[in-house]
């Protein structure tokens, strides 16, 4: 696969937290945890196109975020307070957020087997749950507060195309 060690991704995992947050949370491996009914919720995915010679596969990293985690992390990359925050600024660090936790699990395994990094797309809840419930999951990765504040990242492989495409 074209996945980083899986005894390695915390390792990676929590240093990139803090480097988009300025707070420290230990990621362990789980479970795959779907979304919560009637909590705020964000939901990223970072499409992966796998290029080694057969057909073009598709893997995502996907993030799933509490509000106000997202929130936190929209004031820390903007440096702004969180009434100057915008709905867009949150949608923006939750896409870069996806974008630097899933480009340290994934890497390219040579000339003949590279890896593309598409760009993050945030996800209905919905649509978030369909991908959960019909592609593989390889790995999950979550950090949860004592307040119950919880940061998910998922890798999905062998996904369907069409479902990050409707």
């Amino acid at each position: 696969m074209y996945l980083i060690p899986k005894d390695t991704m915390a390792s990676k995992l929590d240093p990139a937290w803090t480097f988009l947050s300025g707070v420290e949370r230990h990621f362990e491996e789980g479970p795959a945890q779907a979304t919560r009914p009637g909590e705020r919720e964000h939901a990223v995915v970072l499409p992966v196109h796998l290029h080694d010679g057969l057909p073009e596969r598709l893997m995502a990293v996907g993030l799933l975020i509490d509000d106000q985690e997202a929130s936190d992390v929209a004031c820390f990359m903007f440096g702004l307070p969180l009434d100057e925050i915008s709905p867009d600024d949150i949608r923006d660090a939750c896409m870069e957020a996806c974008n630097v936790l899933g480009g340290c699990l994934v890497m390219s395994k040579g000339e003949a087997h590279t890896v593309e990094i598409g760009l993050p797309r945030e996800l209905p809840l919905p649509q978030f749950t369909e991908l959960q419930r019909h592609a593989h999951v390889s790995v999950t990765f979550s950090s949860e507060s004592d307040a119950g504040r919880r940061i998910v990242i998922t890798v999905f492989d062998a996904i369907d195309q069409r479902i990050l495409e409707s």
